[in-house]
């Protein structure tokens, strides 16, 4: 009875949002309600396009609205075609939805007068094909962001002559900070999900390690070598996912962490590693915007995990050898006489592979709404020229659609730090990890299993902590008790 009249008030609430929340223009097919998570790129770059947008037509009318909490976004989904808003700018934890959002295959399609792209063609390589429904190839999502994550250093601490090209390196410049008497990494807590941005790098080095066709094909499917999917094999398998905890379990403890890797408000820890209190963390292109800072920070391309040897030909390739290999590919060599072309290849797919996070950040408009036409109308001018403009300019990051025109975009005032994220942007091993099964797609599940990892290794009680077996006990610990 209990859980009945639950459920009753949990529906009563999101009816009253539907209801009084949002507009007083509900059901308006000339005024489009937006609902936008407020995240690290902030609301100021989609503000102005809105207003640049009512102000280039009088046909429609957008209203924005905007939540720092994407739960609260999704929630107003659940009620159906009470739902008062038209376009969304959000997180997707999980896509139950999905068969309700419009394909925007026609905003794609579509080409501003003055431009030689369309819009589609404007967009970086991969995110495309990353969108498309696998029933049919259509486009249901968009994105928004391009916001690349990985491992971040102080400058002031790290030289850039030290940026490990290896995960071995990486481990070895831990412990030479801690001979310096600095402290190597600061980063937030939250107990699974993210991992306090962690996932974005353990996932990079799993796809590293077993390839990107394995990681798109396979994991990302949960199809097996037979073709069957859902494969709870595939899940259970013991592969890339575990040699990245085990880069994981060498560099993380409780004395190569500081003391608040265990407060869970990242704007706290943010701050606090802005200023200087730890060398290293884990985060992303929206870091100085996000806390207004202009710290002496920069982001490294996600070290390659040295166990990569054991994929190649030369299985006794040292990591000597492989740093030199990684250093020729970014000097922009095409091979290599220490290793064969075959070894070159997957090593340099592997340099290449760094972790974007758009799939964090979608643009959907559910098909029940009366302003479909008018969303659509909208989404072909954010990615007009000149909308691309304003957010690169408000942002200095670049947006998911390139300019026709690249010249339109003057980056000579921008910092070393934007510059060198629109340069990663142009980087063909973008990889985004895209929920390509109903396993993760439905159930809002990662290839993790949602299990916590960095926090694992280094509690601060013995008996808390965990090694990568036990993590990886937990995961499928995690897959028994749930899969069905």
């Amino acid at each position: 009875m209990k859980k009945t009249k639950l459920v009753l008030l949990a529906f009563a609430s999101l009816t009253t949002l539907a209801s009084c929340g949002g507009n007083s223009n509900q059901g308006d097919p000339n005024t489009i309600q937006i609902y936008a998570w407020e995240s690290g790129t902030g609301k100021e770059w989609l503000q102005k396009i809105v207003d640049d947008f009512n102000a280039s037509q009088s046909e429609y009318k957008a209203v924005l609205e905007t939540s720092t909490n994407s739960g609260t976004i999704i929630k107003t989904l659940d009620v159906g075609t009470s739902n008062p808003y038209d376009l969304y700018f959000t997180n997707l934890n999980n896509f139950q939805h999905y068969d309700s959002f419009e394909a925007l295959d026609e905003v794609l399609s579509y080409k501003h007068e003055g431009e030689s792209k369309t819009i589609g063609e404007k967009f970086y390589p991969g995110f495309l094909d990353a969108e498309k429904d696998p029933s049919d190839g259509s486009h249901h999502v968009l994105n928004y962001g391009n916001n690349v994550a990985g491992i971040v250093y102080n400058k002031d601490m790290v030289d850039d002559n030290s940026v490990p090209r290896t995960t071995n390196e990486l481990a070895d410049l831990v412990l030479e900070l801690q001979d310096k008497n600095i402290t190597p990494w600061l980063f937030y807590n939250e107990p699974g999900g993210l991992n306090g941005y962690w996932n974005y790098v353990s996932t990079a080095w799993a796809a590293q390690y077993d390839g990107l066709d394995y990681f798109n094909n396979n994991l990302m499917t949960l199809k097996d070598a037979n073709g069957n999917s859902p494969s709870r094999a595939v899940m259970e398998k013991k592969d890339g996912r575990y040699e990245a905890l085990k880069v994981m379990e060498e560099i993380l403890t409780p004395t190569t962490t500081h003391a608040q890797c265990t407060n869970t408000n990242f704007t706290t820890v943010q701050t606090r590693y802005l200023k200087g209190d730890a060398a290293l963390t884990i985060n992303g292109s929206w870091l100085l915007n996000e806390n207004k800072s202009s710290a002496n920070v920069a982001l490294m391309k996600t070290p390659v995990i040295s166990s990569i040897v054991e994929k190649l030909e030369n299985k006794k390739m040292s990591d000597e050898t492989l740093s030199e290999i990684v250093k020729q590919i970014d000097e922009g060599a095409i091979n290599s006489t220490l290793c064969s072309d075959k070894d070159f290849a997957r090593i340099k797919e592997a340099r290449n592979t760094i972790y974007n996070n758009a799939a964090e950040q979608y643009i959907f408009a559910p098909n029940y709404s009366n302003a479909i036409e008018g969303s659509k109308t909208f989404l072909k001018y954010l990615f007009k020229d000149s909308s691309i403009l304003t957010y690169m300019n408000t942002l200095h990051l670049p947006f998911t659609a390139k300019l026709s025109d690249e010249s339109l975009y003057d980056n000579s005032s921008d910092s070393s730090w934007a510059k060198s994220l629109f340069d990663i942007a142009e980087n063909k091993g973008l990889m985004m990890q895209m929920s390509r099964s109903a396993v993760y797609r439905d159930q809002g599940v990662n290839p993790f299993c949602n299990v916590m990892t960095a926090q694992s290794f280094i509690a601060r009680k013995p008996e808390d902590r965990k090694n990568a077996d036990g993590v990886w006990n937990n995961l499928l610990a995690k897959v028994n008790e749930e899969w069905e």
